[in-house]
């Protein structure tokens, strides 16, 4: 699929992506603080992915979105975040549905070993408690060293 291309989302593309996020019921970008990109198949836009940093030690892989007809396409989005993450960071966190396990298994992510980030602990309880969603999120982690 050499048309699909991944691209670094420019600022004037918040209202665009905030509507995806608003659609699947995600937090919306605060695009100061994030890496957010933009997949694109023959210059049509069907997802796109962030880094939210949490601290100068963790950060959150967050906020894939797909457009339905584009399903399994999304490892375009996770394979060029993970290739353009600055990774000055510490511990990389992501809260995928238990389905996208093994994709990110494929980037390194694992059951995390060590302490928790509350925060993250407690998006997690949250998004299987409160979110609505029909599949189980589960927290994963990447330590860089």
């Amino acid at each position: 699929m050499s048309d699909i291309r991944v691209r670094k989302t420019k600022e004037d593309e918040v209202i665009w992506l905030n509507s995806c996020y608003e659609k699947i019921g995600f937090k919306k970008s605060e695009f100061s603080n994030e890496f957010i990109v933009v997949a694109e198949f023959n210059n049509q836009k069907f997802g796109l992915g962030r880094f939210f940093k949490l601290d100068e030690e963790n950060c959150e892989l967050d906020g894939i979105f797909v457009d339905d007809q584009y399903r399994g396409m999304g490892i375009v989005i996770v394979s060029f975040l993970c290739d353009e993450i600055d990774w000055t960071h510490k511990n990389i966190w992501c809260l995928p549905f238990e389905n996208l396990e093994g994709l990110h298994n494929e980037f390194g992510f694992n059951i995390p070993k060590a302490l928790l980030l509350k925060e993250i602990f407690d998006k997690n309880v949250w998004c299987n408690k409160n979110a609505g969603y029909t599949k189980k999120v589960l927290l994963l982690s990447k330590h860089m060293s």
